[in-house]
């Protein structure tokens, strides 16, 4: 983008998963040689890094209104358009400036690394920022997008877990395993739950507790009162007691 009378980069512009400063009027940009030895970390999805060019363009195009403007008017000066396009290139690439997300830097993973490469005028590579909801692990995490751990995965300690892993601890555990003790494991438990048997069908009243063996039809008649336990069954008439215990 060409900005009149300014010759320093006025915006960004995409090349794979980095951005480079748009030298239109100053020559090339770096050439490949130059960025062998960068390792990109932190980097938005190429959806961020469209919203960001789309804000910085429109921060390249306000400027050259207001020097437009000026010239016919007298009015601002170049000093003041100056000022105003720093200021939007401000609300684009600083986090947390004006009324929402930085649309190029919406979470800030190195301080270091985002002053370094994006303070005005930019640098060759931005870095050190993730998309929104991403939180920031090592670049170097091989479940990571160097080093933006995305919003559908789960973070365990400082590790980047793979897509339907779950933390146990600081550990990612493999889907379908279970957290026991500290540990990742196949098993809810040492030994395998076996469900209580279903309850014999009987004909006792709403209260009456059962108490007896079921019939040739399969059905238990005989119960004791409600408030009164089944302790026993003898001779064929049960045995009931407010307690069993004696």
């Amino acid at each position: 983008m060409s900005i009149p009378g300014f010759t320093a980069a006025g915006s960004l512009y995409r090349s794979g998963q980095i951005y480079y400063s748009s030298t239109a009027d100053s020559g090339p940009g770096p050439s490949d040689s130059a960025l062998d030895h960068l390792v990109p970390a932190w980097v938005p999805t190429l959806n961020t890094r469209e919203r960001c060019q789309t804000r910085l363009d429109a921060c390249g195009i306000g400027f050259s209104t207001c020097l437009g403007v000026s010239v016919f008017s007298l009015g601002l000066g170049s000093v003041a358009c100056l000022g105003l396009y720093h200021a939007c290139l401000g609300e684009a690439l600083i986090p947390g400036q004006g009324n929402e997300l930085s649309p190029c830097c919406p979470t800030l993973c190195d301080f270091g690394d985002f002053v370094r490469t994006a303070t005005y005028p930019p640098d060759d590579i931005i870095l050190g920022c993730c998309d929104a909801g991403d939180r920031c692990v090592s670049p170097n995490d091989r479940n990571s997008r160097s080093g933006c751990c995305p919003s559908d995965q789960s973070v365990c300690g400082d590790a980047c877990c793979a897509k339907g892993e779950s933390c146990c601890g600081d550990t990612c555990c493999p889907p379908n395993f279970h957290c026991r003790d500290g540990f990742c494991s196949e098993f809810i438990s040492d030994f395998p739950s076996t469900p209580p048997p279903a309850p014999l069908p009987h004909s006792c009243s709403p209260g009456s507790a059962p108490c007896g063996f079921p019939d040739s039809s399969g059905v238990i008649r005989t119960c004791c009162p409600p408030g009164l336990q089944c302790c026993n069954f003898i001779n064929g008439q049960p045995v009931c007691a407010t307690s069993c215990l004696h």
